[in-house]
Formats: C-alpha cells, structure tokens, sequence
C-alpha cells in the first residue's frame, strides 16, 4: 500500500498572515497565546503552543507522540532543537517594536537527557539576553513536565524589517481545514512504520538503512514530515525533505527549527552506518548555522550527513543542506556518544536514560 505522508495533505496554520505585525511583539504573541491569531503551520502539525509570555520571556509546551519517534521507537535529539527554535525567537519578538521580527542566524544545543517513555510534553522556557537594533541573543531551558532539564540551547538572531500598514484593516488568515484531526492528535503509526525486533538486535546497522531506500518503509517521523533518504554508504547518508508549507514559520521561509531537526537526524544516521549489530548512541550538542532563508514551495531540500571522527566512544559528525537550486542553506556539526550493545537493554524494557546512565 502507499505511505500516507502527512505533508501531502492540505496545510493547517496561518501563512502570510501580517495582523500580529501591526503591534508589538509582545502584543502580537498574547493574541496568539490567547487564541485571538492563528500560530503557524508547525503549532499545528507538532501541537508546539506558547503557554506563557512577558518582555523578554516567553515560554512553550509541545507533546510527545509517536509521530515523533524513529523505526525503533526512539525520539532522536533533534526534536528539542525542532521545538526550540520558536520560543527563543519569540522571546526576542516580545521587545520589538510593530513591524519587526527574528530570524535564527545560530542555534546551539547541549542535550543532557533523552526523552523516554515518561516523557509526555516538553516545556521550554526561553529569556532574552540581549537585544539591539540588528542581533538579538536568547537562551532556553527545555524541561519534562515534572520539571527535569532535558537540554539548554542559546541562539542568535537578526532583526529584520516586515513591511505592513499598521492601520490597514486585514483579513483572517486561511489556517486550512479541521478534519482529520491535526497530526499530533491521530491515533499511532502503523506497526509497518517500525523496524522488527530482531532486526534492531541483530541486524547491521548500514543494511537497516539500505532496506528503506526502495521506500518501502517509512519510520513514523518520516510519514510525519514527508523526509526520505537518499543514500547510505559507511559514514554518510544523504535525505531528502520537502519545502512544505507545512514547515513554513509563517511566513514564506522554512521554519528554522524544521532544518535544525534535519541537520541532526541527518548527521545521526550517518553516525548510525557506522555502527555494529546492537550499537546505541545519544547525541550530546548541536551546533547549526544559518545561511540563506530556505522559501517553502521550492522543491526539495537535499541534507548530506557525515562522520568526522570516529572514536571508540566519541564521534563527531557535520551536515550541510541545499535548496533545490544548489544554494547552501545551513550547516550544522554535532558529537554523539557510543553505547555499545546498548539496543538489546533498550529492547529488554530499559530506557535509554538507564542505558546512558550505567555507561558514563
């Protein structure tokens, strides 16, 4: 049967909608907190809402599905960055003035626990550190709903101009339709979007990843975002993603987080082919920069991932992403610690946070 990909359906979420750009930012961001402006696509496909928000502050909460997870059932780290990416830069938006805004020039994560099956929202709490005429910097602590921190992330951003009458009366937005219910809301993927059992404890890792280049497979994250792979030799993958309107931060650009989350999960799996049957590993940092705007609608983005350095326990790997027209996007370098075996605990029923935990 063919693969449902939630990017081929309508969009949901306002695009182009300029009526929180004729106040202040801070003002702009209450309407939407309070439901009075529509948020963009990615609130819609990922459940991401802003909870809370002051000058200079603004905080986030997004649930944790299994439209999130990989073959194995894992969550991979590039998740937090997907959700960090929206309350660092509102946060800066918060004391801008009327026909303002941020764009993400830098993020930088450090993760410092994985999400587990416990694990049911994310809450991101995110404070300006400085703010001028043309850079912003913010910082963010992402914690579990008890309140564990999960990773600490840090941006930059540069403030821009967006043109708009504040005295023009405008339309609502076209935030798409209700039905189905949003992505985030649907009953799990199918069983067929997961990896066997013994092939995770068993099975080569570089062979897994070539098994799904016929697409004949899709993890749930990819039916998600509409992400395929392209290529796996030992040490570097390449993956496709669509420029969806899906992805867009509300305006006609890819929302920065989506190519963060990219970047990561690239350079993962071409961490990934180089390991042994069983191998597990957690991501520890993130570092992506931000080179030209990605424009939604405008063919594929390309991502090629690659192993830097491999060390027994440490590797390191670097990504770059183009647009369809070859121009680079972003470029991204993370390090991932090694668990050897650690797949087999994983699927004897302990967390990958028991497995991280024994072994460092």
């Amino acid at each position: 049967m063919p693969i449902d990909y939630v990017v081929d359906e309508p969009h949901r979420g306002a695009i182009g909608d300029l009526r929180p750009f004729q106040m202040s930012g801070f003002e702009g961001l209450r309407c939407i907190m309070f439901g009075e402006l529509p948020g963009p696509p990615p609130s819609r496909m990922f459940g991401s809402r802003v909870t809370d928000v002051g000058l200079g502050k603004a905080t986030f909460s997004m649930p944790i599905t299994k439209w999130l997870e990989d073959g194995f059932g894992l969550i991979w780290a590039g998740i937090y960055a997907l959700f960090a990416d929206a309350p660092l830069g509102t946060a800066l938006w918060t004391g801008l003035p009327a026909g303002k805004t941020a764009t993400t020039s830098e993020l930088n994560m450090s993760f410092l626990r994985p999400v587990t099956g416990e694990t049911t929202d994310l809450i991101g709490r995110a404070e300006t550190i400085h703010l001028s005429r043309q850079v912003g910097l913010s910082s963010i602590h992402i914690t579990d709903q008890n309140g564990r921190l999960l990773a600490y992330g840090s941006t930059k951003c540069l403030i821009a101009g967006v043109p708009v009458d504040p005295e023009a009366e405008l339309p609502p937005a076209d935030t798409g339709p209700d039905d189905p219910p949003d992505p985030y809301l649907r009953e799990a993927p199918p069983r067929e979007a997961y990896v066997p059992t013994n092939d995770i404890i068993n099975g080569v890792p570089i062979e897994i990843q070539r098994g799904t280049l016929d697409g004949s497979i899709a993890f749930p994250i990819w039916r998600t975002t509409g992400l395929r792979p392209t290529s796996v030799e030992d040490g570097e993958v390449t993956m496709s993603l669509p420029t969806s309107p899906w992805f867009s931060n509300g305006g006609p650009a890819v929302y920065g987080g989506t190519l963060a989350w990219l970047a990561d999960h690239v350079m993962g799996a071409s961490v990934y082919s180089t390991l042994g049957p069983g191998d597990v590993f957690g991501t520890l940092d993130l570092n992506v920069r931000f080179m030209r705007p990605a424009m939604i609608n405008s063919g594929d983005l390309q991502a090629r991932g690659e192993v830097t350095h491999r060390g027994n326990r440490l590797r390191m790997a670097s990504a770059e992403i183009v647009d369809a027209a070859g121009k680079k996007a972003a470029m991204a370098t993370s390090s991932v610690l090694l668990f050897p075996g650690g797949v087999r605990d994983f699927v004897r029923g302990r967390s990958l946070e028991e497995i991280i935990a024994t072994q460092t």
